[in-house]
C-alpha cells in the first residue's frame, strides 16, 4: 500500500473496472477516476467512488473522463485535502458498514419485490 503515497490520481480502468485497487486508493487517500460503463463489470469503481460521497469522479464518457483527471491533477491544494479526508469518506460510507450495506440492500431488493409475490 505505501506505493499510494507517490500517486497522485489513480486512474481506472475501463472496460472492466478494479475493485480492489480502487478501494486500496481511496482507503490511502488517492482519488480515483472512473469510467461508467454500460454493464455490473463496467461499473464496480463508479459504484466504490459514488458511495464515498465522490459522484463527480465517475465519468460518462471517455472524453469525461480525461477532463476529470485533468481537472483533479491541476489543483494540487485540493488534492491535498482530498488526501486528508478520503479515508475518513470510506470509513464512514456503506463499504465499510457491513451492518449498513446489508439494509441497504435488504431495503433496495424489498422494493423490487413485494412481499406477496
Amino acid at each position: 500500500l505505501s506505493v499510494y503515497h507517490g500517486i497522485d490520481i489513480a486512474l481506472d480502468t475501463f472496460p472492466y473496472n478494479g475493485i480492489t485497487t480502487t478501494c486500496e486508493a481511496l482507503w490511502m487517500g488517492v482519488p480515483v477516476v472512473t469510467l461508467a460503463g454500460d454493464r455490473f463489470v463496467a461499473r464496480e469503481a463508479a459504484g466504490i467512488v459514488t458511495r464515498c460521497d465522490h459522484p463527480g469522479w465517475v465519468a460518462s464518457t471517455p472524453e469525461d473522463y480525461v477532463g476529470k483527471a485533468k481537472s483533479l491533477s491541476s489543483d494540487p491544494l485540493r488534492l491535498a485535502g482530498i488526501r486528508l479526508s478520503l479515508r475518513t469518506d470510506f470509513q464512514q460510507s456503506p463499504l465499510h458498514d457491513p451492518s449498513r450495506l446489508a439494509g441497504e440492500m435488504h431495503r433496495f431488493l424489498s422494493g423490487l419485490f413485494p412481499a406477496n409475490t
